[in-house]
């Protein structure tokens, strides 16, 4: 391995600034608004043109824009996959540029199709733009391929 690239991996630690701070507290809004379907609140901490994309390998997997956009999925997974039965937050991990963290979570889940429990990591990655959530995209550990 050369020097090269290693200098690609950890540059070591940073700074936290204002902003890293008040986009998490805007994750945070987000997250407690999305529970208690209090849509309001949602529209304050997104843009107008917030991105939820999820896996193209799950049955509900795609890109859905706007509230509208959220409305869809939240109402579509439990519908074509899976109902979550916990969800525990893990990790939240800030980076350099403070317009984007990552939420490791363990997810607790009931399949649709043959009541099967099933525990899942998923991060989730946020990205921001003035202030407001511009997009959260979901990488799932371990897709079982017969999910329905």
């Amino acid at each position: 391995m050369t020097d090269d690239v290693l200098l690609t991996q950890g540059n070591g630690a940073f700074e936290w600034t204002e902003r890293h701070y008040q986009n998490l507290a805007t994750k945070q809004k987000l997250v407690d608004s999305l529970f208690v379907n209090d849509w309001d609140a949602f529209a304050e901490t997104v843009t107008d043109d917030v991105k939820l994309i999820e896996p193209d390998a799950l049955p509900f997997g795609g890109t859905y824009v706007g509230i509208a956009g959220f409305k869809e999925a939240w109402a579509k997974i439990p519908q074509v996959s899976h109902k979550t039965t916990a969800i525990a937050t893990l990790h939240t991990y800030m980076t350099a540029n403070p317009d984007h963290l990552w939420v490791e979570l363990d997810c607790k889940m009931t399949r649709n199709d043959n009541g099967e429990s099933m525990d899942r990591i998923v991060m989730e990655k946020f990205e921001f733009k003035g202030g407001k959530i511009s997009a959260i995209i979901l990488y799932w550990d371990n897709i079982p391929a017969d999910l329905k």
